[in-house]
């Protein structure tokens, strides 16, 4: 695996806002990015420098994983979605 080393209850840290911002959704993908699903839901509060979401890892099988935030704005365009890669070790 490439990605950090996680386990437990992860709390994701990042920046959710962009001009117009209407939602921002944290979503993984097992392997190589592909199948993405989200986390929980999709948050209609912008975040700055601060916890995103909560990745409950011991649901899901230890492995690689992706994790890819998207934060959209009001017609529904997003800027590039940003891909960080984990390892799942419980």
């Amino acid at each position: 695996g490439s990605g950090a080393l996680v386990s437990g209850q992860v709390a994701i840290i990042g920046t959710a806002n962009i001009d117009g911002f209407r939602f921002y959704k944290v979503e993984y993908s097992a392997g190589q990015p592909g199948q993405w699903n989200v986390i929980s839901d999709l948050h209609r509060q912008a975040v700055n420098d601060g916890v995103l979401e909560v990745l409950n890892s011991p649901a899901l099988p230890n492995g690689d994983y992706w994790l890819q935030l998207t934060v959209v704005d009001q017609t529904g365009n997003f800027p590039a979605p940003c891909q960080v890669p984990i390892t799942i070790q419980n």
